[in-house]
């Protein structure tokens, strides 16, 4: 339980540099970048190409990818959503007969994965969203990520992460040039002039 807070509080750290490190123009437009090549697309190959020898199956795919979720317009933002932060989370509003009917996106720092809490199914996963005060099931929320770091487990790792603590240190400069340029200021407005013994 403590190393889950832990995780968190840590998780919640880095999303906030994220957040910050957005408003850096170079970064902002690396984001984009990185999205906007993750959603390339032209008539011959769209985003999400949906292969299966049987039709009917092929069919409800596809409508579900292009017609409900809009995958043309929303990929964009889920990309670079995910591409930011590591991680993106998609509630989906399910009807028993009809299927995914619409989505909602929510904030990642507000969701959390729980993982390995019933002792009798290692498997089983839930999503509490703090804000909401929920707890969804497994198939009522969608989770994006980008695994290949075990050290941010069951979480994503950011495009961002190798680049915080370099981040970090220009922000610090920055700072200290700001705080020098501010105590010197009245220094270098004032001109001494040696003028010897005369008063």
């Amino acid at each position: 339980l403590y190393q889950n807070q832990r995780a968190n509080q840590n998780r919640g750290e880095r999303y906030i540099d994220f957040d910050q490190m957005e408003h850096d123009p170079p970064i902002a437009s690396a984001l984009d970048i990185v999205a906007s090549s993750m959603c390339t697309s032209t008539p011959f190959s769209p985003i999400v190409a949906v292969m299966s020898p049987n039709e009917e199956i092929k069919g409800v795919v596809e409508h579900l990818l292009y017609e409900i979720l809009n995958i043309d317009y929303n990929m964009h933002p889920w990309c670079r959503s995910t591409v930011k932060y590591g991680d993106s989370f998609l509630f989906l509003d399910i009807d028993e007969k009809l299927g995914i009917r619409h989505f909602v996106g929510i904030p990642p720092q507000e969701v959390e994965r729980l993982e390995g809490q019933d002792p009798t199914n290692p498997g089983y996963v839930q999503f509490q969203w703090n804000a909401g005060g929920l707890t969804f099931e497994n198939w009522q929320l969608a989770h994006f990520r980008i695994l290949g770091n075990d050290k941010f487990w069951p979480y994503g790792s950011s495009y961002l992460d190798p680049a915080r603590r370099p981040w970090r240190r220009v922000q610090l400069q920055v700072d200290a040039m700001m705080s020098y340029r501010i105590v010197r200021s009245p220094e270098r407005r004032v001109f001494y002039i040696d003028v010897g013994g005369i008063p």
